[in-house]
This record gives C-alpha cells, structure tokens and sequence, in this order.
C-alpha cells in the first residue's frame, strides 16, 4: 500500500471520528484537523493521526510524534474524558 492512499486512509478516519464526536458534515470536520494542524504547526496527516491514535486509546505509537499526540490530546482530549453512551 502506498503512503498516499494509507495517509488517505487515515485522514478519512480522523474525519470520521470528528463527525461521530461532534455530529458535523464531514467539510466541518476536514476543517477541524486542518485548523489543529495549523494551530500546532504540523503536518495534517500527522494530526490525523494522532486522533485516531487517541481514539484507540491513547497509548505510546510508532506513528505519532509526542508533540502530535500532546496536541490531539489538547484539542480533542476532552471528547474522550466522558464515557460513551449506551446504545
């Protein structure tokens, strides 16, 4: 698999995770992670993946810089603080 279609991957994910989270259009969400790219000063994918880094849970990732994972947890973390709902 290509890094282009893995990052793409990724990226749709992340966007995922953000529509589920926050109940936005998928544009709302791609806005999002390219705003706390910026907001960070790094790259998106990096961003993308860090949150689906925290979405999984959270624990130490080859994939992930520290700075990329401090910075989900900073914009994202408290999404993850209270339980999920009951279906």
């Amino acid at each position: 698999m290509t890094t282009e279609v893995h990052g793409g991957r990724i990226l749709d994910t992340a966007k995922g995770i953000l529509i589920g989270l926050r109940r936005c259009s998928s544009e709302a969400a791609f806005h999002e992670l390219i705003s706390a790219a910026q907001r960070h000063r790094m790259p998106v994918f990096a961003m993308a993946w860090a949150l689906v880094h925290l979405a999984d849970g959270g624990e130490e990732c080859v994939h992930t810089s520290s700075d990329a994972q401090s910075a989900a947890r900073h914009e994202w973390g408290q999404l993850f603080a209270t339980p999920a709902l009951a279906v």
